[in-house]
Formats: C-alpha cells, sequence, structure tokens
C-alpha cells in the first residue's frame, strides 16, 4: 500500500487565512495512507493514521478533524502517548481543544507501564483530573482467559494528575477472582508519584512470645527534605507504635527510630527504645556524627526483633580527613544488656590525631600521630569501678627501595611515649610514663611467571626488628584481643594498640603465592608466616599465637573455580598441628542453585575473658525455583553445645505485579535477657499501589 506523508502547515495554507480557531492545525503534523480535504478545511485521514502534537503521539485508523466546531473525532483502535509516558487506548475517542480533552469510549490507560486501568468510558484532559467510568485497574499483564493475580473494580476512578493521586469509590479488591477486600473509597499513589502519604505493604507476623499480629506501615511526607513512618503493631499480647523519622539537611541527615509499647510480657507496664542517627558536614571539612540509643528493659530488642546485639552505644564523633592527616574525637555511653551488667554504664572518650610529613631531609616517610583513650565506669568499688586513661605519641619513619635484580628492602623506626592514668584500682600506679623504641628492616623479592594460559607470582619474605620498653604492670584493654595475620607479620610491633609494646630481638619470615589463569576463571592464592624471637613475650595472649619463641604459623589459602564456586581458609596452627583459631569459607552458584558455608573456631582464653570456645557452621542455601519461585535457607550451628543456634527459611514469589514473602527462623540462643523465639512473616505487596521505582511490567510470553 502506498504512504503518503501531509504536513498539515503545507495541505491547509488556502484554508489558513479564514481560520478563527486553528490552533491544533498549526502545530500538529499528520501522517495517513489517505489524507482528504474539503471546501470547508475539514479534514480526513485514513490508515495508519499518526498525529504528533506537544510531545502528544496519537495512532489510530481514522481520523475527522471538523474546522468550524474545532473537534476531532477518531475511529479505533487508537492509541494516545501522552509527554508523562502514559498510555491510553481505546475503541474511539472525540478530541477537542487540540489533544487536551477527550472523550474515549471503551479506553484502557497505561500509567508510566505499570498500572492498567480499563473502563467503559474516560473523560480525558492532559494536566487535569481524567475520570474513568466502570471501572478496573491492576498491574498484571495477563493472557487471554486468565484472571489476573490482583484486580480492583470501582463504579469511578478520578485522577488528578496534579496532585499525582488515584480516587477510587465503590471499589472491591478481587484476589485471584475472589472477592477480597471492600471499601466505598480509596486513593493511591499514581506510578509517577515519588513520595505520597498512605499506607504500606502490610506485615502479618507469628512470635512464640508475642503471638500473632499484624504491622500497618503508614507513610507522610511532611516536605521534600522531611517524613515520617508510623507502624502499628497489633497482637494479643502487645500494642506497639513504631515511629521512624527521617529528615535531609542540605549538609546533613537525620534519622529517629522509637517504639512505645505495652505488653504482657514483663512487669513494666510501657516498654520501648529510642535510636538516633544523625551526619553533619560543618565548615571546613569537618564531620559531626552523632548516636544515641536507649531501651527501657534489656530483654526488649530481643524480644521484638530489633537488634541482636548485647549492649547499646551512644556518642559524639568529630573528624576530618585530608590527603596527608586524618583527626577524629569522640564522647560515648555504653550500656550493657546483660542481666549482671543491665545496670552499668561506661563513659569512653577517643582522640586520634596522625599526619604524613613530605621528603624534608632524608628519604622516606615520616609521621606523627597521638591518642587519646579513656573509659570511666559507674561506681567506685576497686577494680571494678576503675577508671583509667592512656595518652600516647609516635614518631614513625620508613622508606623502601627495589634494587637492579628486583629485591624490595626497606626499614622503618617507632618512637612512642605512652601516659596511663588509673584510679579505683589498688594494682596499678596512680601515674605511669612508658617510652618505647623500636627499628625493623624486610626483604621482598616477588618472582612472576607468566604463560599464555595463566600467570604465577611467589614472593618470599623476611624481616628482622627490634624494640624496648621498660617493664611496668599497667592496664590493658584495648590489645588484649591482638589478631596475627600477614597483615601485621612485618610490623615492628603487634599489638593492636600501644598499651603494650613488642619488646627484643625478633624476626618473621613467610611466603605468598597467587596464581589466575588469563581468563580470570580460576585462580587461587597461598601464604603462610612466623614469628621467631629471642625470648618469650608474655603479653600476648594464647589464642593470639605470638607468645612462644616460635608464633603459631599463620596459613591463608583460597581457590576459586568455575560456576562462581570458591573455598577459602585461615587459621593459626601451633608446633603440634593443633589449631587455635580458625576460619573456613566454601560455596557455589550453579544455574538456579547457590551455596556458602562458613566453619570458625576460637579456642578458649581466660586472658581475653573467653571461657569457654566457640566453634560453630553456618550455612546459607538458596533454589531458584522458576522465574517466579525462590526458596532460600540458613543456620547455624553450636559445635560446642551440640544444637542449633539459630535456623531460618523463606520462600518468596514474584511477577510483574505482586511480591508474596514468607520466613520463618527460630532463635535457640538469649538476647540480653530476652529467651530464645520463633518468628513467623507473611507480607504480600502489590506492584503499582507504593510509589518510587518498582520496575517496568515484565514481559510475559502468551501461547
Amino acid at each position: 500500500m502506498r504512504q503518503y506523508l501531509f504536513l498539515l502547515y503545507l495541505t491547509l495554507i488556502p484554508f489558513l487565512a479564514l481560520a478563527k480557531n486553528d490552533n491544533f492545525i498549526k502545530s500538529a503534523s499528520i501522517i495517513a495512507n489517505i489524507i482528504e480535504i474539503d471546501a470547508k478545511g475539514n479534514l480526513l485521514a485514513k490508515g495508519n493514521v499518526k498525529i504528533y502534537h506537544n510531545d502528544n503521539i496519537l495512532k489510530a485508523q481514522e481520523i475527522f478533524y471538523q474546522r468550524d466546531l474545532d473537534t476531532l473525532s477518531v475511529k479505533g483502535p487508537l492509541s494516545l502517548l501522552d509527554s508523562s509516558g502514559s498510555e491510553t487506548k481505546a475503541e474511539s475517542a472525540n478530541f477537542k481543544n487540540g489533544l487536551q480533552q477527550a472523550i474515549l469510549d471503551e479506553a484502557r490507560v497505561i500509567l508510566k507501564n505499570q498500572l492498567e486501568i480499563t473502563a467503559e468510558k474516560l473523560n480525558y484532559a492532559v494536566n487535569q483530573n481524567s475520570d474513568f467510568s466502570r471501572v478496573t485497574a491492576t498491574s498484571c499483564k495477563t493472557c487471554e482467559n486468565e484472571t489476573p493475580f490482583w484486580l480492583i473494580k470501582a463504579k469511578k476512578i478520578s485522577h488528578d494528575k496534579k496532585l499525582k493521586i488515584i480516587y477510587f469509590y465503590d471499589a472491591s479488591l478481587e484476589i485471584l477472582g475472589f472477592p477480597a477486600f471492600y471499601t466505598p473509597y480509596i486513593s493511591i499513589p499514581d506510578p509517577s508519584a515519588k513520595r505520597a502519604i498512605g499506607f504500606l505493604a502490610p506485615e502479618l507476623l507469628s512470635n512464640s512470645r508475642l503471638d500473632f499480629g499484624v504491622k500497618l506501615p503508614f507513610f507522610i511526607p511532611l516536605d521534600v527534605d522531611k517524613d515520617v513512618t508510623i507502624t502499628t503493631f497489633l497482637t494479643s499480647q502487645t500494642n506497639t507504635i513504631e515511629t521512624r523519622y527521617r529528615q535531609a539537611f542540605s549538609k546533613g541527615n537525620l534519622i529517629l527510630d522509637s517504639a512505645l509499647t505495652r505488653d504482657t510480657l514483663g512487669d513494666n507496664q510501657f516498654r520501648g527504645y529510642l535510636s538516633i542517627d544523625g551526619e553533619f558536614n560543618l565548615e571546613n571539612g569537618y564531620i559531626l556524627n552523632y548516636t544515641v540509643e536507649r531501651v527501657s528493659d534489656s530483654a526488649y530488642l530481643g524480644d521484638y526483633g530489633y537488634s541482636a546485639r548485647n549492649e547499646l552505644s551512644s556518642g559524639l564523633t568529630y573528624s576530618k580527613v585530608q590527603q596527608d592527616r586524618f583527626f577524629e574525637t569522640s564522647l560515648g555511653v555504653i550500656q550493657s544488656l546483660y542481666a549482671a551488667d543491665k545496670d552499668n554504664l561506661t563513659l569512653t572518650t577517643n582522640y586520634y590525631y596522625d599526619q604524613t610529613f613530605g621528603q624534608i631531609t632524608i628519604p622516606g616517610s615520616l609521621s606523627f600521630n597521638s591518642e587519646l583513650v579513656g573509659s570511666w565506669r559507674k561506681g567506685s568499688e576497686d577494680i571494678v569501678g576503675r577508671d583509667t586513661a592512656r595518652f600516647a605519641n609516635q614518631v614513625a619513619w620508613s622508606n623502601s627501595m627495589i634494587s637492579k635484580w628486583g629485591i624490595e628492602y626497606g626499614s622503618g623506626l617507632n618512637l612512642n611515649q605512652d601516659i596511663f592514668v588509673a584510679v579505683d584500682d589498688s594494682r596499678l600506679n596512680d601515674l605511669e610514663v612508658l617510652n618505647s623504641i623500636g627499628a625493623n628492616t624486610y626483604l621482598r623479592l616477588p618472582l612472576i611467571s607468566k604463560s599464555d594460559k595463566a600467570t604465577h607470582l611467589v614472593e618470599p619474605l623476611a624481616q628482622i626488628a627490634w624494640g624496648e620498653r621498660k617493664k611496668a604492670i599497667v592496664y590493658v584493654d584495648e590489645s588484649e584481643n591482638t589478631e596475627f595475620d600477614m597483615g601485621n607479620l612485618f610490623s615492628i610491633s603487634r599489638y593492636s594498640a600501644s598499651d603494650q609494646f613488642e619488646t627484643g630481638l625478633h624476626g618473621a619470615y613467610g611466603l605468598r603465592y597467587n596464581y589466575h589463569t588469563n581468563t580470570n576463571i580460576t585462580g587461587g592464592e597461598f601464604s603462610f608466616g612466623q614469628v621467631v624471637r629471642l625470648a618469650e613475650e608474655p603479653g600476648f595472649t594464647n589464642s593470639s599465637g605470638l607468645g612462644e619463641k616460635k608464633s603459631d604459623i599463620f596459613l591463608a589459602a583460597q581457590l576459586f573455580l568455575p560456576y562462581a564456586s570458591y573455598v577459602s581458609f585461615q587459621g593459626l596452627i601451633d608446633n603440634k598441628f593443633h589449631t587455635k583459631k580458625t576460619d573456613f569459607k566454601a560455596g557455589f552458584k550453579y544455574k538456579a542453585i547457590f551455596l556458602d558455608t562458613n566453619y570458625s573456631f576460637l579456642q578458649a582464653d581466660i586472658e581475653e575473658h573467653r571461657l569457654n570456645p566457640i566453634e560453630e557452621w553456618t550455612l546459607k542455601t538458596g533454589y531458584e525455583i522458576n522465574d517466579n519461585w525462590q526458596l532460600g535457607s540458613n543456620l547455624r550451628y553450636d559445635e560446642i553445645e551440640s544444637h542449633l543456634a539459630m535456623l531460618g527459611a523463606g520462600l518468596s514469589y514474584q511477577n510483574q505485579c505482586v511480591v508474596v514473602n514468607l520466613e520463618m527462623d527460630r532463635r535457640y540462643s538469649q538476647e540480653g535477657t530476652s529467651p530464645p523465639t520463633t518468628n513467623f512473616s507473611f507480607a504480600i505487596s502489590l506492584k503499582g499501589f507504593s510509589t518510587g521505582s518498582t520496575g517496568n511490567r515484565t514481559k510475559k510470553s502468551c501461547k
């Protein structure tokens, strides 16, 4: 079939001089198989008609423009795509005022490719209210004679495009064809709205302590920069109101979470918690962070599943990061949730400054850092009520070079001064000043081998170091849990803080090996290291593996295989091949199945306040049953107690119009003073109701 392109501003030149109301004709362009214009200026277009007008596109089979009435009659099936991205389809329509207003029969509107509204009649108006009569609405895309998962039937719908709200009158909700809910009036935000007042998706919950109930959140946008979500949580055992307030500032943000409860679980008539987190970017690059956490009793967070922590912390942090320096100071309060310590509060303060200086007269890098660490406990009992502070300064120098044979060698020097203050501890001096000095030198020899298939890297490592500090009895709070790994193999002192300092002559050696194929599909890493010294270092705990003349051997290995599978191990092994610390991980993802597992072991150590060993397995699995269904599970097993610590499972379903989540978990351990608990939750979200991006409707193939 031959097509002719007619641009109206060329075709209607003889008639424009006589036109009185021709804004639509002047600004519209028409493409059609046949276009006819009579002597009165009326226009008839037939066959694959397309009209382009003010960012609107109209497609139809036939149109008739009556010039004296300035009306456009359209025979369909027709399609109108407006500037907002919404598409309207109908069998016939009558337009006036250009394409700004219309009456459409058998109309179907798809808003932002998400919510589909079908009506017997539509009064359409651009940027104004559009009214639908005898309506159905859904975001489900279905095949012929197929029932959508959810559908709203209403006598009338009004779409306010300015407020971006859709109003339903005499509306009923059907789930899989069965009536589920009726309301004489309801409103929802249209898909183009970013934030709107209204209810969010409810969640059904069952808890072994709280019984069966429902959570119903209600969202209120207070302004463009602030909003609040109020959630009611109701069961036969509790009435709870949860509140989340968010506000964005030009140079910061604020988030407030709180809950107020009246339940039958304890003696307290009212229970609750408060959490405030915020950040402000101040002048000259300084950042202020603040946190406030309070709770009515030690069991509350565990009873309601708000947190798995056993302590709360509140405080202020003031910091600044620059290219050559870092500064941070903080003040905080720590509250324990354990039954024996629930009335004890610890006040902490920290100050830290670190600066690196450029080259002046000597090669290498010169840095200075200073820190203040203090804690004040409630009460003044001897030892139990000990208050402490440590003020430390360090000057560090380091330098490294690479020889023409590829050997990297370097050295370093540390000068420390630590001032200790202790109150309410008869075992310690009130004031102790300790000066420390340490130096090291090291060698590295990286060897690389490349082939067409893979690259190998082998790097032997060696160091010799020395340190000196006078012996004194001081409190050790910060470095009692020192770790040994490849990261501190070449350190002058391997303590995690300068409240202790590694002394005497000591050396270290190790090896790194790296392998990967050129396609990066498979590869692996291996490393080991050991420290040797002339005398034992009693400050290190037995679990650290560093106290003996010959330290435990640190081993680490990783192996990467096809199908996103991996195996990794790291741990400490003593001279009898007994392990003190072990961390083993493995996992894979093959087609629709994935698995991640982790085994960890940590021996008992009184010096680290660990009376019993820790040994446990964690396992996380998932299976994609098909494009819509997903199954997942997780568990944590305590090898020492020989029972599960946590067990959970979940089933989810998602298609283009609905998200369904069913979850179950059982906590066998105690959190704070909250006993073990079993939880069930069920949530269903109907896409097209909520604001924000829910993604376009997924394509569905119909056979």
